[in-house]
């Protein structure tokens, strides 16, 4: 086999299953679905999972990318005076649990 075909493949076998979420990203959406009309930052999902704040930034990407979880907002952090987004369910899927 070539190396470009042995590349191929390897690509192939690494791309992701349909709504299939990794055991980290299960345990945020848990955070969601506990509360669904929830709107959470960062660092807010950080406390409620017990996760790293390093780690939730990641598993935040990978939720937004497969549209599991949507920016919701935003509101200024009272100790930084920075902004930050709130994240939630998508409307969508958020009538669903209805």
């Amino acid at each position: 086999m070539s190396a470009v075909a042995q590349t191929s493949l390897d690509a192939y076998r690494s791309l992701p299953i349909a709504g299939y979420l990794q055991p980290k990203e299960k345990q945020v959406m848990a955070a969601f679905e506990r509360n669904p009309g929830a709107r959470y930052t960062r660092l807010q999902l950080s406390e409620i999972t017990g996760m790293p704040l390093h780690s939730i930034c990641g598993r935040v990407r990978s939720l937004l990318d497969k549209k599991q979880i949507a920016v919701r907002g935003d509101a200024i952090d009272p100790a930084t005076r920075k902004r930050q987004e709130l994240l939630g369910l998508p409307v969508g899927h958020q009538g669903a649990l209805f």
